[in-house]
């Protein structure tokens, strides 16, 4: 009994721990980090929830009962009279066919040009490929007069497509794409050639579906840009049936109306875009491993 004993002993001594049995210390570099990290987040995130938290309460609740707003005082009056002290119904519909455009018209002229600077062997096409990457370094204040002049002279001022028309072409999605596009085989474009498909017909059914992330990372960047853009909207309309949401919430500010109703308005611009960004996050994080690992 003890022969026995004594070997199992001394194997069970002998024998190495797992992993998981094993207790680490966290690291203080790795802590430090997390600290940094959360610090960070509460300082971006604190005057969102101020925001959020002030568009649900009365006006002044929070300066009077602190950060934490008392639930018996959360209402939704602030968004009807966002809403309907500057009508901004409307505004939202013509806001959401900007974004439309512009984003339908900047996806289709950055492929195009994206396939073009990719596969086709044409002489230029890499001073073309400058050019593009200048246009990333002008300035979009820079070019609205003649913006402004040439909408004018065709007699699309104060119209849905006057707003979008400058902004069917960026440099940005070309450039993204561009660099989707030049991670795809060119054996795969050859081939599809060989097959007697055309340029057209690959680049809808080989190029596109595989760079599917960084097609989304440009949609969802030509949106965003769409809805948040203010300056050229705001200097070519001046109707209700052209002003997009960015400036009826600029005049919302102008209407002298309560805090809380101006940041119930700011919600309901922020609102889309945030889910947008929520709904294409896997994507949009699929589109940066991509870039990272090429």
């Amino acid at each position: 009994m003890n022969a026995t004993h004594v070997p199992d002993a001394g194997r069970g001594a002998t024998r190495p721990r797992r992993a998981g049995s094993v207790s680490r210390r966290p690291r203080p570099g790795a802590v430090a980090r997390f600290v940094t990290v959360l610090v960070v987040a509460l300082v971006v995130f604190f005057p969102v929830y101020v925001a959020f938290t002030s568009a649900f309460t009365q006006n002044g609740s929070i300066a009077r009962s602190g950060i934490v707003p008392n639930l018996h005082e959360l209402t939704l009056e602030n968004f009807r009279q966002a809403v309907t002290t500057v009508d901004l119904l409307p505004e939202y519909l013509v806001s959401v066919a900007v974004v439309s455009l512009q984003t339908f018209g900047q996806l289709i002229t950055g492929a195009l040009a994206a396939y073009a600077l990719v596969f086709p062997r044409w002489r230029g096409r890499r001073l073309a490929f400058g050019l593009v990457l200048l246009t990333l370094a002008i300035p979009g204040e820079s070019i609205v007069i003649p913006n402004y002049e040439l909408v004018s002279r065709i007699g699309l001022q104060n119209t849905i497509l006057g707003v979008a028309l400058p902004y069917l072409a960026a440099g940005y999605p070309i450039f993204l794409l561009r660099q989707a596009f030049a991670a795809v085989p060119r054996e795969i474009w050859e081939a599809a050639g060989l097959d007697g498909s055309g340029d057209l017909r690959t680049l809808g059914t080989i190029v596109v579906p595989t760079c599917r992330p960084q097609i989304t990372t440009a949609v969802v960047w030509s949106a965003l840009a769409a809805w948040n853009g203010f300056f050229w909207p705001l200097l070519i309309s001046n109707t209700t049936a052209s002003r997009t949401i960015q400036v009826g919430i600029s005049q919302l500010a102008g209407e002298q109306t309560a805090p809380s109703v101006i940041f119930a308005g700011s919600i309901l611009v922020v609102a889309p875009t945030m889910i947008l960004v929520l709904v294409a996050q896997r994507f949009l994080v699929n589109s940066f491993a991509g870039s990272v690992s090429r």
